[in-house]
């Protein structure tokens, strides 16, 4: 279902960005105001482009999204006041913490609305470590600074 929602999410995302754009070009005078005249198919291709957007949007938050193990020797206890401060620096605040999981949301809008509210990062605890879950980007860049962190101390 989360899946489902995602796509549905960003092809709303796409069709309204595309819907600024071409709305741009019409105030500024760059095309008329015709659809018919913008695209050269007219009403025809809004389905075309409709379709394709439908398509990216079906694919990408298999793409988009993932989940990274970050391995760590530490006790939950012993790290989780290092973890809770390295995700505060970072501008995300914990939405709910249970013995075996935490997930973090960016804090305020401004981070937030670019990502479509999508900015969710779940910290679970595994045998080896922690698994981090949420954005591609984001869990790349966390993952590998929660890693510095616990091995550069080290």
């Amino acid at each position: 279902m989360k899946y489902f929602v995602r796509a549905i999410k960003y092809f709303i995302y796409f069709s309204l960005l595309t819907t600024l754009i071409v709305g741009a070009l019409v105030l500024i005078g760059a095309v008329e105001g015709n659809i018919d005249s913008i695209f050269e198919g007219g009403w025809g291709s809004i389905w075309k482009i409709a379709v394709f957007f439908a398509a990216v949007s079906a694919i990408y938050p298999k793409l988009g999204f993932i989940r990274r193990e970050v391995p760590v020797e530490k006790d939950w206890n012993e790290v989780r006041s290092g973890i809770l401060e390295f995700f505060a620096d970072r501008r995300y605040v914990i939405e709910t913490e249970t013995p075996d999981q935490v997930t973090f949301r960016l804090r305020g809008i401004s981070g937030r609305l670019p990502k479509m509210y999508e900015d969710r990062i779940t910290l679970t605890r595994t045998a080896g470590g922690f698994e981090l879950e949420g954005l591609r980007k984001d869990v790349i860049r966390l993952a590998s600074g929660l890693e510095h962190r616990f091995y550069s101390a080290e």
